[in-house]
């Protein structure tokens, strides 16, 4: 199974690509987080063996957080990727994350985290019944996953 800084690294490289990059941290956890789901309901299975964690601005992966934490606000570019990793293939997947790309990687980070926060979300409801940094089951997330209503509104 791939690690959510596998799938993160994917979604960095994608980034690069657009005219304008605008994938902070905050944007990443929550296009993770989006992917997940999307995958969960696809598959039945988790796209990625990491923990996600109900933190106040949303679903985090701790992982990835403490991985690009030193680009703050900034988006992150395949520089902050640290040296010493080995760019993995998802080649398996690849049609899925471009597809997850497309799909989330248009909106903004806030508008993205309004999203997660949906009253009966998975995220909402980790949140609100176990407190911050719970681990977001993600049985619960196959069973809330129609509470996400991604739009451009």
């Amino acid at each position: 199974m791939n690690k959510a800084t596998e799938i993160a690294h994917y979604f960095i490289t994608l980034a690069q690509k657009e005219d304008e990059n605008d994938l902070t941290n905050l944007k990443l956890q929550k296009i993770l987080y989006f992917a997940q789901g999307d995958y969960l309901i696809k598959t039945g299975n988790c796209l990625f063996s990491d923990n996600i964690e109900a933190w106040k601005y949303g679903p985090v992966i701790r992982e990835v957080y403490e991985e690009f934490n030193h680009c703050g606000s900034f988006p992150i570019t395949v520089f902050d990727i640290p040296s010493k990793v080995k760019l993995k293939k998802v080649e398996a997947i690849t049609d899925f994350l471009d597809d997850a790309w497309n799909k989330y990687g248009k909106f903004s980070a806030s508008h993205l985290v309004s999203q997660t926060h949906t009253n009966g979300s998975s995220w909402y409801t980790t949140y609100n019944k176990m407190g911050a940094f719970s681990v977001i089951d993600p049985q619960l997330m196959k069973e809330n996953w129609n509470k996400h209503q991604i739009c451009d509104c």
